[in-house]
């Protein structure tokens, strides 16, 4: 049955399917662009169908919209109420201004104090202790014996130290009874028993005498503080620095400590501070191995191997790198000559080999300095540093500056300094102890107890010298209490 499907065309119902009458299978609907009528010949079963009318009018489309006719819906209820003004809020007070604070009495000075006496100058340290007086005559001391009131001889004047030769910038080192702490006395008047049983007493039961202690240690050079050190042991059965440790503590207790201790000792204990437990003060390296000579350097190697179970050397392999473990382990080796008489070729030789090793090259040759500085001895690097002044116009301290860097810097200006000029280099040490706000007491006590026999005297001039100050003043400003006073009697006696 052919039936019209909005221009569509199906021949057999119900879906088009099967043969048509041609024989061929149909595919169902075809499409056809126009209106296709059916053919009155092909079925005559079928009576004529009537052509399909198209619609009387096409169905607008537009892009606005269209709309519905009136009356189609009936209006609805709005879902708002409707609209109501705000409420009007009630007019608000005003604002009452601050009160007004009462005037403030004026300012009244301060009453003015009684004029007060002029304070009279300060006693100057003698040739022997003397107490501040807050500690003059306490009640609780006995007097000492009459042996140690008695004031020791003045001081015979030194012959001058004449090196052969004489830069405009080396200043000697002065031999080890030039500056230190003569005997006390006439040979018979130190008597170590009497001197243990006065320590023993400011030690025993409660309290402490650091009045005696300090006495004690100030009038006594280093040779007799180790025989009282000796004597106690004997006759007591104890340590004499341990047993002071014991009723002492703080700054006070290092510095008698370290003054009853061999300088080599106290140097090697120094070292052992320094390199024991994490991290290394390398300061501490610099100051003692780069200013030492031959046979301290030997005495400390042999005092820390006895005191500490182990080789120096092998400490600062293990604590330092580079250049600056090669220089310490140079100056370790104690090959440093001793000759006072400089070689005039050698040394202009020495200085242009310096040259062509730093500034004179790009880069530096760190073996060569090294082995210079390592060998030769304190005159000759004077020399060498007067040759280098006429080459280059300016010293070996200029050049090291600008050649080097970092710990392996510090350490050959130390060693240049510290033989070039000894006192000026700790007078140096001293200043940055006690300059600005706090003081280094570490550095402080070491230069000062390591110094105090060889050439605090000198120091102290030095840093008169270099910076026009008082050092025993600096020194006490900075210091208090019995640590003042055992350090600016140590001064006071040079």
């Amino acid at each position: 049955m052919m039936t019209h499907n909005g221009g569509f065309q199906s021949l057999y119902p119900p879906n088009g399917g099967g043969q048509n009458s041609n024989g061929y299978n149909s595919g169902g609907f075809h499409r056809s662009n126009t209106f296709m009528p059916p053919n009155p010949y092909q079925n005559p079963t079928y009576p004529p169908q009537q052509p399909y009318a198209p619609p009387t009018a096409p169905l607008q489309h537009t892009n606005t919209y269209m709309p519905p006719p009136p009356q189609m819906y009936p209006p609805q209820p709005s879902p708002q109420p409707q609209y109501a003004p705000p409420p009007q809020y009630p007019p608000q007070p005003q604002y009452a201004p601050p009160p007004q604070y009462a005037p403030q009495p004026q300012y009244a000075p301060p009453p003015k104090y009684p004029p007060q006496q002029p304070q009279l100058p300060s006693l100057q340290r003698s040739h022997t202790y003397m107490p501040t007086s807050q500690y003059s005559n306490p009640p609780m001391y006995q007097q000492p014996p009459a042996q140690y009131q008695n004031p020791p001889p003045a001081i015979p004047p030194q012959q001058p130290f004449v090196a052969p030769y004489r830069s405009n910038t080396y200043r000697p080192p002065m031999p080890n009874n030039m500056g230190g702490l003569p005997p006390m006395g006439p040979p018979s008047g130190f008597n170590p028993e009497a001197d243990c049983q006065v320590l023993r007493n400011a030690v025993h039961g409660v309290g402490t005498d650091e009045k005696a202690i300090i006495n004690i240690i100030v009038n006594r050079n280093s040779a007799q503080r180790a025989e009282i050190r000796n004597y106690y042991k004997s006759c007591f059965g104890k340590d004499l620095i341990k047993r002071l440790k014991e009723d002492t503590s703080g700054n006070f207790k290092e510095v008698i400590a370290g003054m009853f201790m061999t300088p080599a000792e106290y140097d090697a204990m120094c070292l052992y501070k320094a390199m024991k437990g994490l991290g290394t003060d390398e300061s501490v390296l610099i100051e003692i191995i780069g200013t030492r000579t031959n046979e301290q350097l030997r005495a400390v190697k042999d005092a820390f191997e006895r005191e500490y179970k182990g080789s120096l050397e092998k400490w600062i392999k293990g604590d330092t790198s580079g250049n600056f473990k090669n220089l310490l382990i140079a100056l370790l080796q104690c090959d440093r000559s001793t000759n006072p008489n400089p070689d005039p070729n050698m040394c202009q030789a020495d200085a242009q080999t310096l040259y062509r090793a730093g500034e004179g090259r790009w880069g530096t040759d760190e073996p060569t300095f090294i082995r210079i500085f390592s060998k030769r001895s304190a005159a000759e690097i004077a020399m060498i540093n007067d040759c280098y002044t006429k080459l280059r116009g300016k010293g070996l301290l200029n050049a090291i500056d600008k050649e080097f860097s970092g710990d392996i810097k510090k350490l050959l200006q130390t060693v240049v300094g510290g033989l070039l000029d000894p006192a000026g280099y700790f007078a140096m040490r001293i200043r940055e102890a006690v300059k600005g706000l706090g003081t280094n007491d570490t550095k402080l006590v070491r230069v000062i107890v390591s110094r105090s026999e060889i050439d605090l005297g000198y120091i102290k001039q030095a840093y008169q010298r270099m910076y026009h100050r008082d050092m025993l003043h600096d020194v006490r400003d900075d210091t208090s209490g019995y640590y003042r006073d055992i350090l600016t009697g140590l001064i006071s006696r040079v």
